[in-house]
């Protein structure tokens, strides 16, 4: 694959509130390294992708900058101020693209751990079909639960489940044509959790490529001794 066209936006700027500290999330450390070396490092070894823009937290870009240069890693070609949320730090990296792109991944700084072969299958598949994105099949049973309301003392109640074997986790990254993701964030889209969610309600369609389980998004503090474990896998994958 030609990855000279293919670029990934990484999304690094989160606050990391839910971790329950001040730090940037993506600085800190697991393993004795940022967040942010571990997620870079498996996009630099990924063929399919020529260019990284990096959305680091506003006041913090310098210093992305300088780990970047002493990590060595050379596909980041902008490093970028991220915005009050994901599509606004989206929108931001978007214009920091090179001309030369015309097919763009959008990935969560907080996956560090998306295999580099599941990048390219998603790359390979938004080709074909304009869009795509990394999922997990749903092994839970998933109930909607009901409006609640003004009262919100009451606990929510269940309205339907729903078929689970047609429920999919979203993961990162979600690719799109390069003048589709432009057209996708023209505007402020503050309530969007992802993007493809900004395709479904512009009518774009958009193709599944199964994920993995170890392609965890590192939200809470519970989450990283998982991440612990998946990196020490992976190690034993490297040697």
């Amino acid at each position: 694959m030609d990855s000279s066209a293919n670029a990934l936006i990484v999304l690094a700027a989160g606050r990391g509130e839910r971790m329950g500290g001040r730090r940037p999330k993506m600085l800190l450390r697991l393993e004795g390294k940022p967040l942010v070396y571990w997620a870079l490092k498996n996009i630099e070894n990924c063929p399919a992708v020529g260019t990284v823009v990096l959305a680091a937290p506003p006041g913090h870009e310098a210093a992305f900058r300088r780990n970047v240069k002493a990590w060595g890693y050379k596909k980041v070609r902008a490093v970028v101020s991220g915005g009050k949320g994901r599509t606004d730090s989206t929108r931001n990296a978007l214009s920091a693209l090179p001309a030369e792109c015309r097919w763009v991944g959008i990935h969560d700084g907080a996956r560090p751990f998306t295999d580099p072969d599941l990048i390219r299958r998603c790359f390979q598949a938004a080709k074909k079909s304009g869009a795509a994105i990394l999922a997990s099949a749903c092994s839970d049973t998933l109930k909607l639960a009901a409006p609640r309301g003004r009262e919100r003392t009451r606990r929510p109640r269940i309205e339907k489940t729903l078929p689970r074997e047609r429920c999919w986790l979203a993961q990162t990254p979600q690719v799109f044509r390069k003048d589709l993701a432009m057209d996708m964030h023209r505007k402020p889209r503050r309530s969007a959790t992802d993007d493809a969610s900004i395709a479904e309600s512009m009518g774009i369609p958009v193709e599944i490529v199964p994920g993995a389980a170890d392609n965890i998004k590192i939200t809470t503090p519970f989450d990283l001794p998982l991440a612990r474990a998946v990196l020490a896998a992976r190690r034993r994958q490297w040697r």
